[in-house]
């Protein structure tokens, strides 16, 4: 994870070294080596590797996109392993960006980190206070739904949507998911087979994710 941040250009203020450990230390940092117990007990897993970085939160910039563009939008996301892991499926399969709308979880918390795999160092982010604020700058986006009544115009097929031009992806709240009467231009839906009702928002948006993708190279 150092090392991604490293080459994401990323700046670390300090790192934190077990006096058991060494493997991988960031070059040129001011390093502090801490006694095994005092180092485990500052780590927030049950197995720290024995390195602990501190880095600088960057600024957000503006929101930036292409007229091609498309972006994974997270509405209300609280889990911290499911944004990381929807950031990691972004970065995988093309997105332009992630936004988080409203109160998401801190996209900078360390389980975050972990679950995106290195992904949070490179995939650019911002963060909106509605879904309108994406609309005014141009954004056609398509909502996420379980079903396929109960929303405006009802909704389309995953695999039958049209992904062209600049799209922003919804996905909503784990618990509640996205409200019937958001403000999207369209809804989608991935049909399904079984007793289950929905997918889980990190299955749901990298199927969704992996589907652009291959909708826009083909």
């Amino acid at each position: 994870m150092i090392s991604e941040a490293l080459d994401a250009g990323f700046e670390i203020l300090e790192q934190y070294v077990r006096a058991d450990y060494f493997e991988f230390m960031a070059p040129d940092m001011q390093t502090h080596e801490l006694e095994v117990h005092t180092f485990n007990s500052v780590s927030n897993t049950d197995s720290p590797r024995g390195v602990l970085a501190v880095c600088r939160i960057p600024e957000q910039s503006a929101v930036a996109f292409g007229s091609n563009d498309w972006l994974l939008v997270l509405h209300e996301v609280s889990d911290p392993g499911n944004l990381g892991t929807l950031v990691r499926s972004a970065e995988a399969a093309g997105a332009a960006g992630v936004v988080l709308v409203g109160s998401t979880v801190d996209p900078w918390s360390p389980k975050v980190l972990r679950a995106s795999a290195g992904s949070m160092f490179h995939v650019p982010m911002w963060q909106v206070n509605s879904l309108e604020d994406l609309r005014d700058v141009g954004v056609r986006l398509l909502g996420t739904t379980s079903h396929t009544n109960g929303v405006a115009g009802g909704a389309v097929s995953l695999y039958e949507a049209d992904f062209s031009g600049c799209v922003g992806v919804v996905v909503g709240n784990e618990a509640h998911g996205l409200d019937p009467s958001a403000p999207v231009d369209q809804w989608l839906t991935i049909p399904h087979v079984g007793r289950s009702e929905s997918l889980n928002v990190a299955m749901a948006g990298t199927v969704i994710a992996m589907q652009i993708s291959h909708a826009r190279q083909s």
